[in-house]
């Protein structure tokens, strides 16, 4: 079955997103997809399969000193937040059986030797369209290419931190059924297609004001 899921999505969790799990679920709905992930910033969401008929994957997404990676599939996570070795993040992973994905990957992907690289290094698949990514046009194009020149899986995601980006980006996933364990296996057998468009300037505007008001709000 083909199903339409966000697979880069923050929730309040993540600290520097306003959106609710509520306020994800009617956005899903309301934009025609049939589930999401919600990766949050350093720990896991633990919100897990259906929520008024919106599948919900939990995962985080992890910072590196080679980049940010989506955990998909978890709902529990022995690291504190804060940045890891990116070898400590996928041996964890791997561990827990969760599909792992380099996120938002441009600039780097304009170096070929880039994709190879993370296709030795055992990652399940290369986010390939990010709504929220500047350079939107350019780095979609050139992701795209080399993931597929070299096989490696894709996926896409919106990377929402405001509700009405969900589904921006988006990625269609062949899967034997609407489970967790069936999604991500589909995305590590590549039975994967990618959509999107960038979220547009209103919306990086909001991001970054929305980012600013949270850090003062918590230093106070």
């Amino acid at each position: 079955m083909r199903l339409k899921l966000d697979l880069h999505v923050h929730t309040r969790l993540s600290l520097d997103s306003v959106i609710t799990l509520d306020e994800a679920v009617e956005e899903a709905k309301v934009k025609g997809l049939h589930g999401l992930a919600l990766t949050e910033h350093g720990r896991p969401s633990k919100v897990k399969g259906f929520v008024k008929g919106i599948l919900i994957i939990p995962g985080l997404e992890e910072t590196t000193p080679l980049g940010h990676i989506l955990v998909l599939g978890i709902d529990r996570w022995r690291f504190k937040p804060g940045r890891k070795p990116l070898d400590t993040v996928l041996e964890e992973a791997e561990r827990l059986g969760a599909v792992t994905v380099f996120a938002h990957p441009f600039p780097r992907t304009l170096m070929t030797s880039f994709m190879s690289w993370v296709s030795g290094l055992g990652l399940d698949a290369v986010e390939v369209l990010n709504s929220g990514d500047l350079f939107f046009p350019i780095s979609s194009r050139v992701n795209l290419s080399l993931a597929s020149k070299l096989g490696i899986p894709m996926t896409a995601g919106s990377d929402s931190h405001i509700p009405r980006t969900i589904g921006y980006a988006y990625t269609v996933v062949e899967a034997e059924s609407m489970s967790i364990d069936d999604v991500l296996e589909a995305i590590r057998k590549g039975r994967t297609e990618v959509y999107g468009r960038r979220s547009g300037l209103k919306a990086r505007v909001e991001k970054i004001v929305l980012r600013r008001r949270l850090s003062r709000a918590s230093r106070l």
